[in-house]
C-alpha cells in the first residue's frame, strides 16, 4: 500500500467500481479485462440476423440498489434509467386473464403495501392473515440472527412461520426466484431473509423499479468507459491474465500472456471459478516465494470457491411488428407459470424502439437449468400461450424474429451454508483484494452486489474503515423520489 499502481483484473462492475474508487483516492490504476467490452455479465449480445443488440437477459435495478445508483450517478449516467416514482409491481394470472399489483401506500415501512395486498386476489385472506407473523419475524429479526439461519432452507422456515403454501408459491417464490435466481424450494434462509428485510419490506421506496433505457451495453459502457478514461484509469481489453506474481507474500506483478505488469496492488474482480484458476495458477508459478501460511490460505479460498454452485438464465426475445401486448403495458410476474416467469415490454423501458413499428417483448427465466435443454420452437409455443390467454384479441399480431440466450453460468446459487464459503475482499493479505458478485457482501448475485464488492476492495487496498451500508463517501447518493436528474419510469 505504498500509493503505487493498482491492477484490477476483470471489467464487470465489481472492477469498473474498484478502479473507480481507487483512481478517485489519488491511485494510479490499470484495468485489464479478457474480452473487447466492460460490464461483465452486464452486456449486450448482437441478434444473428438483425442489425441489433440486445440484452443478454432483462435486467432490471431497484432504488435499494443503493452503491450501484451510487456508481451511475458517479459515470454521470442518470439518464440510462428510468425509475418508478412510486414501488408498482404487476401480476397477472394467465388462465384467468386476471391483473393485480402490489403498490405503496401511505402506510409506515413494514405495513406500505398493506392495502395493495390486501386487495391482491390470487392470495386468499387466510394467506394473508398468515403472512403477518413472517413479516413481524423479519422486522424484528438483527442481522447476527438472520446470517445464523444460513444452513437451513427458507421455504422451512416459511412454514415454521405460519406460512400457507398458496403464500410460499405465488408470493415468497416469485420474490426468491426473480431476486436470488433461485428456487425457493432450494434458496438459504438467511439470503432470502436479507431480501426482504432490506427489500421488500424495507424503506418505503426500495422496491421502485428502475428499467434501462437501451440495451445494456449501451446503457452502461459509455458512460461507465468514459468515467474510467477522465479518472485516469489505463485500460487494457482483449487480454487474458494468467496468474499474478508472488515474492515474500506480496502479489507483485501481474502475468499475461506475453508480458507482466508491475503492481503494488492488485484486485481480481473476476468470476469464481476464473478467480479459482488464476489463484491456482499464481500459486504454481511463485516458485515457493510465498510462505505456507499464504498458500493455506489460497487454497482455502480455492477450495471454497470449488464448492460454490451457478444457477443459470434464459433471455427470451421476440418480436412483432404491431402491438402484441398493450402499448402502455410495462412487465407483470406471471402466476403458476414455471418458464414465462415475467413478461416484459421492452419498448415502455427504451428511448426508442431498436426498430420503427417494431415490439420487443423481454421474457427473463431464472433458475433455468431445468429449460436449457430445451429448442426455441419449445419455449416459444410456452410463451404464444401465456400470451394468447392475456391479449386473445391480439393473437393476429405474430412473431416474425426471436432470439433466445442461455447462460448456463449466470450467478452462484445462494443455498443453505453456502455464505461461508463467499471469502471477505481482504482474505489474502495486504495488497491484494477479491471482488465479484460472489464474495462476502450479505447481497446476493446482483448488480448492487457486484458494486458493493468493488468498494469493499477498494476499501481494502486504501486502507479505510467502510462499511458497505453507507454511502461511498467520494460518490453522489443514490436518487430519492422526485430527483429531476432521474427520469420516471
Amino acid at each position: 500500500m505504498d500509493g503505487g499502481r493498482v491492477v484490477v483484473i476483470g471489467g464487470g462492475l465489481a472492477g469498473i467500481s474498484a478502479a473507480l474508487a481507487c483512481s478517485d483516492a489519488g491511485r494510479q490504476v490499470t484495468l485489464i479485462e479478457s474480452r473487447n467490452h466492460l460490464g461483465g455479465r452486464v452486456s449486450s449480445v448482437k441478434h444473428p440476423r438483425q442489425d441489433w443488440q440486445l440484452d443478454n437477459c432483462q435486467h432490471a435495478c431497484f432504488r435499494v440498489y443503493d452503491r450501484f445508483l451510487q456508481l451511475m450517478g458517479r459515470a454521470k449516467a442518470q439518464q440510462s434509467i428510468k425509475l418508478q416514482a412510486n414501488t408498482n409491481l404487476p401480476f397477472a394470472l394467465p388462465q384467468k386473464k386476471a391483473f393485480s399489483a402490489l403498490t405503496t401506500g401511505r402506510l409506515s415501512p413494514p405495513n406500505h403495501m398493506m392495502g395493495s395486498m390486501l386487495a391482491f386476489p390470487f392470495l386468499s385472506l387466510r394467506d394473508k392473515l398468515a403472512m403477518r407473523k413472517a413479516v413481524k419475524s423479519l422486522s424484528s429479526m438483527n442481522d447476527l440472527q438472520m446470517w445464523e439461519l444460513d444452513d437451513i432452507l427458507f421455504v422451512d422456515w416459511l412454514r415454521k412461520n405460519g406460512q400457507t403454501e398458496r403464500a410460499i408459491e405465488r408470493f415468497w417464490g416469485f420474490f426468491v426466484l426473480a431476486a436470488l435466481n433461485i428456487n425457493i424450494q432450494e434458496a438459504s434462509a438467511a439470503q432470502a431473509c436479507m431480501l426482504f428485510k432490506n427489500g421488500l419490506f424495507g424503506e418505503a421506496d426500495a422496491f421502485d423499479v428502475g428499467a434501462f433505457t437501451s440495451d445494456l451495453s449501451q446503457s452502461i459502457e459509455p458512460a461507465l468507459s468514459s468515467a474510467l478514461e477522465k479518472a485516469g484509469v489505463e485500460i487494457i481489453r482483449n487480454s487474458t491474465v494468467k496468474g499474478i506474481e508472488i515474492n515474500d507474500d506480496c502479489f507483485t506483478s501481474v502475468m499475461m500472456q506475453d508480458n507482466k505488469i508491475q503492481c503494488s496492488d492488485v484486485i481480481l474482480a473476476t468470476p469464481h471459478h476464473i478467480t479459482n484458476r488464476i489463484l491456482q495458477h499464481s500459486i504454481s508459478a511463485s516458485n515457493e516465494k510465498h510462505s505456507q501460511q499464504l498458500k493455506s490460505k489460497i487454497e482455502k479460498v480455492c477450495t471454497d470457491i470449488a464448492q460454490m454452485e451457478y444457477r443459470s438464465l434464459i433471455g427470451i426475445h421476440s418480436f412483432y411488428r404491431g402491438n402484441r401486448v398493450p402499448k402502455d403495458f410495462t412487465f407483470a410476474a406471471m402466476i403458476d407459470q414455471p418458464l414465462i416467469q415475467m413478461i416484459f415490454n421492452r419498448n415502455s423501458e427504451l428511448d426508442h424502439p431498436i426498430e420503427e413499428g417494431v415490439q420487443w417483448i423481454s421474457v427473463p427465466v431464472s433458475a433455468a437449468d431445468p429449460y436449457l435443454k430445451m429448442s426455441d420452437e419449445e419455449i416459444l409455443e410456452q410463451l404464444d400461450t401465456v400470451l394468447d390467454q392475456l391479449w386473445p384479441e391480439n393473437k393476429d399480431i405474430k412473431r416474425f424474429e426471436h432470439l433466445i440466450v442461455k447462460t448456463p453460468k449466470a450467478t452462484i446459487a445462494t443455498t443453505p451454508g453456502s455464505a461461508k464459503l463467499r471469502p471477505l475482499s481482504s482474505v489474502l493479505g495486504s495488497n491484494i483484494a477479491i471482488a465479484g458478485c460472489w464474495t462476502r457482501t450479505n447481497w446476493p448475485s446482483t448488480m448492487e452486489g457486484a458494486v458493493r464488492s468493488g468498494l469493499n476492495a477498494a476499501a481494502h487496498i486504501l486502507d479505510i474503515q467502510w462499511n458497505s451500508d453507507k454511502p461511498w463517501q467520494q460518490w453522489p447518493l443514490r436518487p430519492k423520489r422526485g430527483d429531476e436528474e432521474w427520469p420516471i419510469w
